[in-house]
């Protein structure tokens, strides 16, 4: 092996730590953005409960209009990895998010077919409790699933 090809793999190898380093720090900031938005909307309801007017959190609202059902449920469960939820605990974070689920004729019911066609597409595992045999689901896919035979033949996957 030349120096200047063990250069590149040095490279390559720094470039690889890097990006995994930028990857959990972005799980990270998920979670956190999970959290503070919680948070929002928890103290927007406490000062409305006291009388006190506060500012909307316009980034806020705009992440509740603009994301759909489906991809809040993926949030959630993104963050909240590696526990597994129960549909109603994924209902109950809906709505510490600021999620009106009045739209829905039954929200639990929208709830469940959102995690099962989760299941179905690999993102998520369904695993039903020995004790009480309620279901329960958990986050399991790390990365999108590569579609393209451009970034496929990349990154060596064969099939």
């Amino acid at each position: 092996m030349s120096e200047e090809t063990s250069d590149y793999k040095r490279a390559y190898e720094s470039a690889q730590k890097e990006f995994k380093a930028l990857l959990d720090a972005a799980r990270q900031t998920e979670k956190r953005l999970l959290v503070v938005r919680k948070s929002i909307q928890t103290l927007r309801e406490l000062c409305e409960s006291e009388g006190v007017e506060v500012e909307p959190s316009e980034e806020a609202a705009d992440m509740l209009e603009n994301s759909t059902l489906a991809e809040e449920i993926r949030t959630i469960l993104k963050a909240r990895h590696p526990a597994r939820l129960r549909p109603n605990e994924v209902k109950n974070e809906l709505v510490k998010l600021g999620h009106d689920l009045s739209a829905y004729q039954n929200p639990q019911a929208t709830i469940h077919m959102v995690l099962k066609r989760m299941v179905e597409s690999g993102e998520v595992v369904e695993t039903i409790s020995p004790e009480d045999g309620k279901k329960s689901y958990q986050w399991i896919r790390r990365f999108p699933r590569v579609r393209s035979a451009k970034a496929k033949a990349f990154l060596g996957i064969k099939r």
